[in-house]
């Protein structure tokens, strides 16, 4: 069986609130509904798979022990793992499908896996140390002995910096929570050592992973963020709007006759780093199809197929 990450497939970070965790379900299941996508099979499973996603993350008590089963065992986006190491067969039901995955059901369906008992066994089982969502087993553990770890912040919050408030679990059970400070300019990878923070006097080093989110790309300290245009914009040219990560805003001339793909720079507005050093913004144009076109409209679109001599595929047809 594949482990489904749920939080991928809505596009939020771990730590996000319900209330960002619900705005994400909106926004993707109004993008991909059947009614907004008549005979796509795709955007219908995707449908179903924002869908299954949002029934478990959208439930404080599901997705709590959605993580922790999870976490446990570190899996990943697209892990294969077999269901009978934890005593679960698939069960075919007589009233029919419930439209959710075999994933779903072995965690959450009616005849899934008793998850309070076996989150009850991973308390027994050493104790482990928990770090924002992530668990480390401390049954070994020396005295004074340093953990890694890693938290996942937001590209806007790695660039303006901003704290962060950690939960930690020790041998004993008890939970102390610290404030994290995320420095401005942090990057992908970077190491924050919380000193004591570890087990019994440890360090607790932090490994910094940053989320671009949705239209931005982060290549070195060169930003690319996605902006979209129309047909008629690409043809004739177009100015728009485009706010950097700093929060200002710039007027982008978008030439005529511009394809989608094409970057176009603004010098010393991209990502900047600990030391100062910053790259470059570069907006890149992505050409969008109207949903849905007028009679009119569509007749001029005939209107330009017939009167139009040029073929971007050459002499292929």
């Amino acid at each position: 069986m594949e482990y489904k990450d749920y939080y991928k497939i809505l596009g939020v970070s771990r730590d996000a609130t319900q209330e960002e965790i619900k705005r994400a379900y909106r926004r993707l299941a109004k993008k991909y509904h059947p009614d907004a996508n008549p005979g796509d099979k795709e955007a219908e499973q995707k449908f179903k798979e924002i869908n299954e996603a949002y029934q478990v993350l959208g439930d404080e008590e599901k997705r709590k022990k959605y993580d922790t089963f999870g976490q446990y065992y570190d899996f990943q986006n697209g892990m294969n793992f077999d269901p009978s190491d934890f005593g679960w067969q698939k069960r075919t039901s007589t009233t029919g499908g419930s439209g959710f995955s075999d994933f779903f059901e072995m965690f959450f369906g009616e005849n899934g896996l008793d998850l309070d008992s076996i989150l009850e066994g991973f308390a027994r089982r050493g104790d482990p140390f928990s770090f924002s969502g992530r668990f480390y087993n401390t049954a070994t553990a020396q005295k004074g002995q340093d953990v890694e770890t890693e938290v996942e912040v937001d590209l806007e919050q790695a660039f303006n910096g901003g704290d962060r408030i950690l939960s930690v679990r020790g041998r004993d059970g008890s939970i102390k929570r610290i404030r994290m400070k995320i420095p401005a300019g942090v990057l992908d990878g970077d190491k924050i050592r919380l000193r004591g923070q570890g087990i019994d006097g440890g360090d607790l080093l932090v490994t910094v992973r940053i989320n671009p989110g949705e239209g931005y790309e982060l290549q070195g300290l060169d930003l690319i963020k996605d902006v979209p245009i129309l047909p008629w914009e690409a043809v004739l040219g177009t100015t728009v709007t485009v706010k950097s990560l700093s929060g200002q805003k710039f007027s982008v001339k978008i030439p005529a006759g511009t394809s989608t793909g094409k970057k176009l720079r603004i010098s010393g507005m991209g990502y900047k780093d600990r030391k100062g050093n910053r790259g470059d913004l570069y907006v890149r144009v992505k050409i969008v199809i109207p949903e849905h076109i007028t009679q009119k409209e569509k007749e001029l679109y005939q209107k330009l197929k017939e009167i139009s001599p040029w073929n971007p595929r050459g002499d292929e047809e």
